[in-house]
């Protein structure tokens, strides 16, 4: 059985927040806004995947990908990029950033390509994420999704 993908609803909030610190990833700057541009995974009725998208006009933060340990490496990762992806683009998105401390090389076999943060557009400079979040140490990646 494969998990379904969908938009982030309320009922879902403690599953995510458990996924997420659970992944070591950081909550405390995901705000209601945010939670608009999440998708989470299911399988059964267990969230077992989420990403987000932080959008910021035509460009936007991937953030926050993360997938239940029990199901890592069945390609549902892969799915749930993206499933963010294409949301992005329709809501305008053409290029996304994120911040990794562990995921490089999986980013950059999605075609994400690394970059120096001193080449961060203002406006992912100033995010939470990149100002004070994500360690110094973080990958900085970027991907164009849409022309």
């Amino acid at each position: 059985m494969n998990p379904t993908i969908a938009l982030f609803h309320a009922h879902d909030e403690v599953a995510l927040d458990t996924l997420l610190q659970a992944a070591d990833l950081p909550t405390e700057d995901i705000t209601p806004e945010i939670l608009e541009h999440f998708l989470v995974a299911h399988l059964d009725k267990a969230l077992v995947g989420c990403a987000g998208l932080e959008p910021l006009g035509e460009i936007g933060l991937l953030r926050s990908v993360a997938v239940d340990e029990a199901h890592r490496g069945t390609g549902l990762g892969k799915q749930l990029v993206a499933a963010v992806e294409e949301h992005a683009r329709q809501e305008g998105v053409r290029t996304l950033y994120l911040l990794t401390t562990t995921a490089e090389d999986f980013f950059a076999g999605l075609g994400y390509r690394k970059l120096a943060r001193g080449e961060a557009p203002p406006v992912i400079a100033g995010t939470a994420q990149f100002s004070s979040l994500c360690p110094s140490s973080s990958s900085f990646m970027v991907k164009r999704v849409a022309e």
